[in-house]
């Protein structure tokens, strides 16, 4: 409504095992953890009785773990904390900010509720400063293939539907995100387009706390991605997302517990070396604190 304000922030932790085979000059399979913790402060002020305003950034931390006691000038021990030769460091990921118009509302009773936003994704100085990939054919030397963001500003289009009733599954529906880059980075990388769908269905379990118990799925396509005009091997993917969520009312506010199991479905993890034989194990855990 006009004048509320909604806080929220999260905390989000992601644990991608990963592997590769041998490549050029490393004649040994690769092998490591790549591990995200970030913490996501959001506000939501009501513009009016329709129009919301969202901003939200990251600020967190990117790391390897290379647990192979040989030498790779792809992959090393290392954090976004601390610079690298193509790599600036930083806890600053991308700062998001939505407006959002509700076409309709039911109220606080049962019916719909449909959302539709846009706004613009704005890039923080943790980026890569040079092609990890050497796409020109320069000769491969130490460099680090992961940031906190990718350096480059990104328009947003959204869209949200749920339905309320008073029995299970009590809220239901889904959201679509898409995201594309307007420009490249000032270090010639255009970040490929995203297309994020989800489905979701809450239920209650009409108790004291009045908990609920909730099941989504998503969908993520990325597209092609460039370096100065060469495209990014493995930047075009298909993956889906199954999530379990815990949701409980608190004396702080609404807190919910979240579990994505990402698996991929065409293409491959971004940061490997290119077309070679590779794969991952993704899970991503995310505690979430919200409040008018």
């Amino acid at each position: 409504m006009k004048g509320d304000v909604y806080y929220g922030v999260q905390f989000q932790s992601m644990i991608i095992d990963w592997w590769h085979d041998p490549v050029e000059g490393e004649p040994f399979k690769h092998r490591g953890l790549l591990n995200s913790h970030l913490i996501s402060p959001s506000i939501i002020y009501g513009a009016s009785d329709r129009i919301n305003i969202m901003a939200s950034t990251q600020i967190g931390i990117r790391s390897m773990t290379w647990d192979k006691n040989l030498s790779s000038i792809h992959h090393r021990s290392e954090s976004t904390l601390k610079g690298y030769k193509n790599a600036n460091p930083g806890i600053l990921g991308e700062t998001k900010i939505l407006f959002r118009y509700l076409l309709k509302n039911d109220g606080i009773g049962e019916g719909s509720r449909i959302i539709m936003g846009g706004g613009l994704s704005i890039p923080s100085k943790s980026e890569l400063t040079s092609d990890p990939f050497f796409l020109n054919g320069k000769e491969k030397e130490d460099h680090r293939h992961f940031s906190l963001s990718s350096g480059a500003y990104k328009y947003i289009i959204e869209s949200q539907i749920f339905f309320k009733q008073p029995v299970n599954p009590v809220f239901y529906g889904g959201f679509l995100i898409y995201e594309h880059p307007i420009e490249q980075s000032q270090y010639g990388y255009r970040p490929p387009p995203l297309l994020n769908a989800s489905i979701s269905a809450t239920f209650k379990r009409f108790d004291s706390r009045d908990t609920s118990i909730g099941y989504g799925l998503g969908v993520l396509q990325s597209g092609k991605g460039y370096w100065n005009g060469f495209e990014e091997p493995n930047s075009q993917s298909l993956s889906i997302i199954p999530s379990l969520s815990f949701l409980v009312n608190s004396r702080f506010g609404a807190l919910s517990f979240n579990l994505q199991k990402p698996v991929f479905v065409k293409g491959a993890f971004i940061t490997n070396e290119g077309n070679i034989k590779q794969g991952s194990n993704i899970w991503q855990f995310a505690i979430s604190l919200r409040k008018v």
